[in-house]
């Protein structure tokens, strides 16, 4: 056997431990523990789970999520249980055969026009909170990212920008130049601020800033600005990318600025929101008019 896990609770560790983003681990540890306690209350455990056991568990786990949510947790216990069969853990991967929920929303369906998203920067619940908005647009940043932001993280350069040093997926860094306007916004946050505290500070916790809590803001913020109210903080990301393209931005700076691994995944945003189409170049007079 390949691993030293004599449990369900040691397995979960073991394949924890091999995500490289704290974020992942921490979102993918709560699915699983989620999944372990519905298998126990039915008195199972991942050796003996048959594939219906497994399917109505996810089934309980995702009650009431959106379909993204819900298509997250099938794809973490699928990768939980195939962890699990690879190393001779499980004689079988119960969920080899589940199939994960589509979501339907393609990237265009969730990028704003950049009017919309200066009507969302300024229903801002605070000027702490526009700020916020400002800088995970300009950036591009995922919300852990914006969260995770200290001062020690901000480098102020001789033109009056502000280069951030982002830790992003798979623990990997990257430089993220901010413009000159939204440099000098973040700028006057700090105050008397020590190089080691957040950035983007909680009035409630007196400490750094949930990811919850900036969701919930945006949420606000999209309902006063009359904006689709699925709106989230990775809808700052799409914006980002088509705005940016749009605008004539290379695609490789968009995928180095957003963290891309693929530049496949950064050329989605190409295609989101074409300017050409082949149905454009038809003999317009052939339709009825």
């Amino acid at each position: 056997m390949g691993t030293k896990a004599k449990n369900d609770e040691q397995l979960v560790a073991s394949w924890v431990a091999n995500l490289n983003s704290a974020h992942s681990r921490r979102n993918f540890e709560v699915t699983a523990k989620r999944f372990l306690a519905e298998l126990e209350a039915e008195s199972l455990t991942l050796r003996i789970a048959t594939v219906e056991d497994v399917r109505d568990a996810i089934n309980a786990i995702a009650a009431g999520q959106a379909l993204a949510s819900a298509r997250q947790t099938m794809l973490r216990v699928k990768s939980l249980l195939s962890y699990g069969h690879r190393l001779g853990y499980l004689q079988f991967n119960a969920g080899a055969v589940l199939k994960a929920p589509g979501d339907n929303r393609s990237i265009a369906q969730r990028i704003i026009s950049e009017v919309e998203m200066g009507l969302l920067i300024r229903s801002a619940p605070s000027r702490r909170d526009r700020i916020i908005i400002e800088v995970g647009y300009a950036g591009g940043l995922r919300v852990s990212e914006l969260v995770a932001l200290s001062w020690s993280h901000v480098i102020v350069r001789a033109d009056g920008q502000v280069q951030l040093d982002v830790l992003g997926k798979g623990n990997k860094v990257r430089q993220v130049i901010l413009p000159e306007t939204v440099s000098r916004s973040l700028l006057s946050l700090r105050h008397d601020a020590g190089a080691n505290d957040p950035v983007f500070l909680s009035r409630k916790r007196n400490g750094r800033l949930t990811e919850r809590a900036v969701n919930f803001m945006l949420k606000r913020a999209a309902a006063e600005a009359r904006i689709d109210p699925r709106f989230s903080a990775h809808w700052l990301r799409h914006a980002h990318a088509s705005h940016a393209i749009n605008h004539g931005a290379p695609m490789p700076v968009v995928q180095a600025t957003l963290g891309h691994g693929n530049i496949a995944v950064t050329s989605g945003y190409l295609h989101a929101r074409p300017d050409d189409s082949s149905g454009l170049h038809l003999d317009k007079g052939v339709f009825l008019r």
